[in-house]
């Protein structure tokens, strides 16, 4: 195109040029009387005649500058010693200006007519078709890999909830079958003519315990279905941390004075991070309430809670004294239904739940634990 240009016109150099507010950057260029600019290089926007252009978005031509009213005084002419000059805008199709495409030469050229000026109009629409051809091809790419991106995730929930629902399906149908079975057992008891009051009692145990199983299956449910619709939350409000922090430690205060847990927090005075209030609260409370459940009993349970901003990310750490995880099961503590600890009531999904909402806000998280010295969950959004 600007080998084209230079033969149509006889000037000895041609160059597609991005303009902006405050740069004119040569995007390619052809160069056959030594004007010393090549692809890549810039020159201050103030110098240029496209500085003009950007402004009213029309051509520039001139035959011959000395001959020429309006720029024979002109400052670019002068600086790069011209004598004709062409430039067009390069203008895309939602009318955002790109830059210009431009020829000049020492020497005056007969360019004013309807030849040049046709071929220059051509060539800024070809340009201006190319460039909007790329930017479509990029925005293509970048929403094809985000689609891909997405039905990773999405594949990996829905395995999620299929585990989860067989899982679920399970644990509901086993106390029920237990349920009936001892309602079967208390009725032959209780319609023996002497009843055995021991085994009664003995199957209402059982009963209990298992309508107490039924029940934990039934919060576990519960617990799915909110986690997400706290994951789905997207409202980003600014937060303070020290309030998040202390509105999770009166929530836990029958936990935290039962294992008489120490709390320190250590963080930048009213720390402030923009994200879903839901979201954090969820994620603190997760951290702070493991920390404490999964305490040793061989000493009294400390929590140091600490949040700062590093090169705006919140890193939030919650680090424990308690049991520990070992080296080998680390790696899968964030999956669903995953318990380290039988002795300690829970789900397995509190975790699990932390990891999807973190990587819903794009953010890491990470666990350093020793077994039997404690653990240290850093969060970084």
């Amino acid at each position: 195109m600007l080998e084209v240009i230079c033969q149509t016109t006889g000037m000895g150099f041609a160059a597609i040029a991005r303009v902006t507010q405050d740069r004119w950057l040569a995007c390619s260029v052809r160069d056959e009387v030594q004007f010393g600019l090549a692809a890549g290089e810039e020159l201050q926007i103030e110098t240029t005649l496209c500085n003009e252009i950007r402004d009213h978005r029309k051509p520039i031509i001139i035959d011959h500058v000395d001959q020429d009213e309006q720029y024979r005084y002109h400052h670019t002419p002068k600086m790069y010693g011209l004598q004709s000059y062409i430039s067009f805008p390069i203008l895309l199709k939602d009318g955002t200006f790109f830059g210009t495409l431009c020829a000049i030469d020492s020497k005056p050229a007969l360019i004013n007519n309807s030849k040049i000026i046709g071929l220059f109009t051509m060539f800024t629409d070809l340009l201006a078709f190319h460039l909007q051809s790329l930017d479509l091809l990029d925005r293509s790419y970048q929403t094809t890999t985000e689609l891909h991106q997405q039905n990773r995730v999405l594949t990996h929930i829905n395995q999620d909830l299929d585990s989860f629902v067989h899982t679920a399906s399970h644990d509901l149908k086993s106390p029920i079958s237990s349920i009936e079975g001892l309602l079967n057992i208390l009725a032959e008891t209780i319609a023996q003519d002497t009843v055995n009051w021991s085994k009664v009692n003995q199957i209402i145990g059982l009963l209990k315990s298992t309508v107490k199983r039924f029940g934990v299956t039934i919060k576990d449910l519960t617990t799915f279905v909110e986690a997400e619709n706290y994951i789905a939350d997207n409202q980003i409000e600014e937060i303070r941390m020290d309030e998040v922090i202390e509105s999770v430690k009166l929530d836990l205060m029958n936990l935290i004075e039962d294992s008489q847990a120490d709390i320190q927090v250590i963080g930048e005075e009213k720390l402030v991070i923009d994200m879903s209030k839901v979201k954090l609260k969820s994620i603190v409370t997760n951290l702070i309430s493991n920390a404490i459940k999964y305490r040793s009993p061989e000493r009294r349970p400390e929590v140091i809670v600490k949040a700062e901003k590093r090169e705006d990310k919140l890193h939030l750490s919650v680090t424990d004294n308690g049991l520990g995880i070992p080296s080998d099961k680390q790696d899968k503590i964030f999956s669903m239904f995953k318990r380290l600890h039988n002795h300690v009531e829970g789900s397995g999904l509190g975790l699990y739940i932390v990891k999807r909402m973190i990587d819903a806000s794009k953010g890491q998280i990470q666990v350093n634990s020793t077994l039997n010295q404690g653990t240290t969950f850093t969060v970084i959004l």
